[in-house]
């Protein structure tokens, strides 16, 4: 889920109803815009398949919604690129992407003007720690000189007070992270504040 500033809807796609008790439940290929008043169903003429836990944000470059990755109905995990131009799904072919992933933390960083996608989980359900950005045309993997340990389902979003990206907290192979970093456009930074939020993964996170 994502805010779009041309339509001025905030705009939902897919996910799960799967109940890991009973092994049963569908995964969803429909958009959804909400005005701030009501929800309504989208008729786009093309869509993404059916997928959960992909990674989405707005990118003002092109004036465009940028889906990426999540776990795919009969075919694993993703590495898909996909836009939403407020009307219909158009999948982008990018020279270069990342490796297929899931609940990976994307957001549009304003100081580069590109989209940053960082970590997640990988088809092998290897955990990354990679960092990579998005132009509007293609992917390239970039090499700060330091990163956060590796982790999916951490929260990311852009504070202008700061310029900077701030991530939160995300899993591991050994459980729940807290941790509080921050990105530059170059290079990842751990910060010590006072208080911070006990260790959580998927929390919801935006600037106000």
């Amino acid at each position: 889920m994502a805010y779009d500033p041309g339509t001025g809807d905030i705009v939902l796609f897919g996910g799960t109803n799967y109940n890991v008790s009973t092994g049963s439940g569908s995964t969803f290929a429909d958009t959804w815009a909400y005005n701030g008043t009501t929800w309504a169903k989208q008729s786009p003429s093309a869509s993404p398949f059916a997928l959960f836990d992909a990674s989405m944000a707005y990118d003002p470059a092109t004036g465009q919604l940028v889906l990426f990755g999540g776990i795919t109905t009969g075919a694993g995990i993703s590495n898909a690129t996909w836009t939403y131009n407020g009307t219909t799904w158009a999948e982008q072919s990018p020279a270069t992407s990342p490796s297929p992933r899931w609940r990976a933390s994307m957001a549009y960083d304003p100081a580069t003007g590109q989209l940053v996608l960082f970590g997640g989980a990988s088809s092998s359900g290897q955990i990354l720690n990679d960092t990579w950005t998005y132009n509007g045309t293609t992917w390239a993997e970039q090499s700060p000189a330091t990163s956060p340990p590796a982790r999916y389902g951490a929260s990311m979003a852009y504070d202008p007070a700061t310029g900077q990206l701030v991530l939160f907290g995300g899993n591991s192979a050994f459980g729940s992270l807290g941790g509080t970093w921050t990105y530059n456009g170059i290079i990842w930074a751990k910060q010590s504040p006072a208080t911070s939020p006990t260790a959580r993964e998927n929390a919801s996170m935006a600037y106000d």
